[in-house]
């Protein structure tokens, strides 16, 4: 008979279904036959010791349940005593039917040992936090941490004999203490483990007790996975975040450089006849407007007396400067139009703010100026 560790069944020829009056006859018949004062077979003492055991167990409906269904997870050399039938306990000693086991890789003295843990989703999840910021201060940079990572994570939900284990042996024993809801719980989950010949006899173990209209509990093993990845993130965040700070800095830096020093390069101003006039000063985008000298449409005057800047900024030099009703040819502008490029009697392009600057002729324009054509 499957699921007979210490031979009991086997021994009285029973089984699950065997009556109180058949189970006694079996014994009575086969205690005369290995009687040591009628047999004188060496094994006799040996084999009426364990048939009144057998008996003594089979005949206890409590018993008899608590040894098949221990029978599942237990063998002959390592059978729990069913008078000493203790229970596992959470990580902080309290009776629960909601544990499970997890084999966790540590690195320790730079060697990786694996220790198991019996405990709750929240004794889990605290283990697996700790160990693996230990883990990764101890050997990120050794094949270790690898190991041991990728390891913790697939053991996450891959000790599926060692969880039977734990609560079928729950099972029997809460069962033994009369905690029938809490026995009932631990054999609901064990159901999870178990193939399909353990299963029946975890149902049979069931039907033994009151149902608990209680969903078990679920270990979130996405969550527990996920928690032993947070000192990368942490890192990548880390990493990200100076990357950044570097990128403003030196990109602050070349702007502030750019903007405060003298830059010689030249900007060429496009005539419509094909004329071209270059000059020493520094733009952003500038959006040009085509010069044409015949045109006084694109003629402005000053407002008041100003600067006239080097470049769209009143950081750069002064070019020159300009006096109150000076009138002055429009030849671009910049994006914002904050800034507005013009073109002064002597040919030079300069930048004036655009408040500055009003549609029309002003004072009289000279004769030999640059900004119109003059006959």
């Amino acid at each position: 008979m499957p699921f007979d560790a210490l031979g009991y069944f086997s021994l009285l020829e029973a089984d699950d279904l065997t009556d109180e009056q058949t189970l006694k006859i079996s014994y009575r018949e086969k205690a005369k036959f290995w009687h040591p004062d009628h047999n004188k077979s060496p094994e006799a003492l040996e084999m009426f010791q364990k048939l009144s055991k057998a008996y003594d167990i089979l005949k206890n409906k409590k018993q008899r349940a608590m040894y098949r269904i221990l029978s599942l997870i237990y063998t002959e050399n390592d059978f729990p005593s069913l008078e000493r039938l203790n229970t596992y306990k959470s990580a902080d000693g309290i009776e629960t039917p909601y544990l499970r086991v997890f084999a966790i890789q540590k690195i320790e003295k730079g060697r990786l040992k694996t220790e198991n843990l019996i405990g709750t989703y929240e004794d889990a999840l605290h283990f697996l936090k700790k160990t693996t910021f230990k883990n990764f201060i101890n050997g990120f940079f050794s094949p270790h941490f690898y190991k041991a990572l990728q390891h913790n994570i697939h053991e996450i939900s891959a000790n599926s004999h060692e969880n039977l284990k734990v609560l079928v042996h729950n099972a029997a024993a809460f069962y033994d203490e009369n905690k029938l809801d809490l026995a009932y719980l631990s054999a609901l989950q064990a159901l999870e483990y178990a193939n399909q010949a353990q299963r029946s006899v975890i149902e049979n173990f069931m039907r033994l007790l009151p149902p608990v209209q209680k969903a078990p509990q679920k270990f979130n093993t996405k969550k527990l996975r996920a928690v032993q990845l947070k000192p990368f993130l942490n890192m990548l965040y880390f990493v990200s975040a100076c990357a950044m700070v570097a990128v403003f800095i030196f990109g602050t830096r070349t702007f502030i450089k750019a903007d405060t020093q003298k830059i010689n390069y030249y900007q060429t101003v496009h005539f419509e006849g094909g004329e071209e006039m270059a000059d020493d000063m520094v733009g952003a985008k500038i959006f040009n407007i085509p010069v044409d000298k015949t045109d006084d449409k694109m003629l402005f005057h000053m407002t008041s007396n100003q600067n006239i800047m080097h470049g769209p900024s009143d950081k750069f030099d002064v070019l020159t400067k300009a006096v109150k009703g000076q009138t002055v040819r429009l030849t671009g502008y910049t994006a914002d139009k904050i800034w507005y490029r013009i073109m002064l009697d002597n040919g030079q392009t300069g930048f004036i703010k655009g408040r500055y600057l009003k549609k029309g002729i002003g004072n009289l324009i000279p004769e030999k100026s640059q900004i119109i054509l003059q006959e």
